[in-house]
């Protein structure tokens, strides 16, 4: 992961060249809110399921659910947030057993939007239903397997076209206010790896540890909805089409496969200049192609309800300028 963690933070700096690099759009459809800093809570809940074409089986890891506070600076793009798990007590001892790291970080400005998500998860109940067909209670009832380790880091980016009347950043961080409801479609390229770790015998009839990278483009459609004085509804779907292999043991399969994926990301905001009331959602499924034998679905969600406040705005200017220096 230390070779993944360097890449993260080299695409990182070049988001935020991105990010601060960009002419103004056009303020009919696009407020600036002029704030230098931004503050906010939230209540997060974060999903992470895969699935085994080849038995059928889906790998569940616990619930994960809690509380953050969160800054964002003007002048790097990026949220710095600290999160606190408060996950209800599970229905057996390995419930809260399961380790996670799961970050996500996001840079937009008027023409781009860019994504980088880190997740890392250990610890798997198994089942042959997907998490949505199974109560809470029941999962302590699954064979749970420890062993089970699954790290995927991913770097999504698309050009939005009709970058002069729609912002992407006021749809899903709130960072801009849309004035007029307006959409754009997008194209873009993304990268995808996954490696999965087990010393049991439940993937495979071996122990495994199974790595696949992915390559493609992308293309897609986002659009908000502003109605009332406040109200701004938030829709963004992609699909992709990649160029999958499998690594191996330090050995790079020369066998290609074709792997869809599809991204979505909506948001409803409340915004006021100073306050901004939200609830956004992060939704992807990722296929992976491990081989001939083994073929994976990732399925990643995040939700989170935010209450942001915006401090250190710019100053209103007088109606008449020349009122202020009167007598000079």
């Amino acid at each position: 992961m230390n070779n993944t963690l360097r890449l993260a933070t080299l695409i990182a700096l070049v988001l935020t060249f991105c990010t601060l690099y960009g002419t103004a759009q056009n303020a009919n459809y696009v407020k600036k809110y002029g704030h230098l800093l931004s503050v906010k809570s939230f209540l997060y809940n974060d999903e992470f399921t895969f699935r085994n074409k080849s038995t059928g089986l889906n790998y569940i890891p616990a619930l994960h659910s809690g509380v953050g506070v969160g800054v964002w600076c003007k002048y790097f793009p990026f949220d710095v947030c600290y999160r606190q798990e408060v996950s209800p007590i599970g229905p057996d001892k390995n419930y809260n057993n399961v380790k996670s790291t799961d970050m996500q970080l996001r840079g937009y400005n008027r023409f781009f939007a860019g994504d980088i998500y880190i997740q890392r998860y250990s610890g798997f109940y198994e089942s042959i239903e997907d998490r949505f067909h199974i109560k809470s209670r029941e999962i302590g009832e699954l064979p749970y397997n420890p062993d089970i380790k699954v790290s995927q880091f991913d770097m999504v980016g698309k050009y939005i076209f009709n970058n002069e009347e729609f912002s992407y950043k006021a749809g899903f961080t709130a960072g801009e206010r849309q004035l007029i409801s307006q959409g754009s479609a997008t194209v873009g390229a993304a990268l995808y790896y996954l490696r999965i770790r087990s010393d049991s015998l439940l993937l495979k009839e071996q122990s495994c540890d199974l790595r696949s990278c992915n390559i493609g483009v992308n293309g897609g459609y986002a659009y908000n909805y502003v109605f009332g004085k406040h109200s701004t509804l938030f829709a963004s779907g992609m699909i992709g089409l990649n160029a999958s292999t499998s690594i191996f043991k330090g050995w790079v399969s020369d066998k290609i496969h074709l792997s869809p994926v599809f991204h979505f990301k909506g948001a409803y905001w409340l915004n006021y200049d100073k306050w901004s009331f939200g609830i956004t959602t992060t939704y992807n499924i990722i296929h992976h192609s491990l081989g001939d034998e083994m073929t994976v679905y990732v399925h990643t969600r995040r939700t989170e309800v935010v209450v942001m406040r915006r401090i250190w705005m710019k100053k209103k200017l007088p109606a008449n300028p020349s009122a202020g220096v009167a007598g000079h």
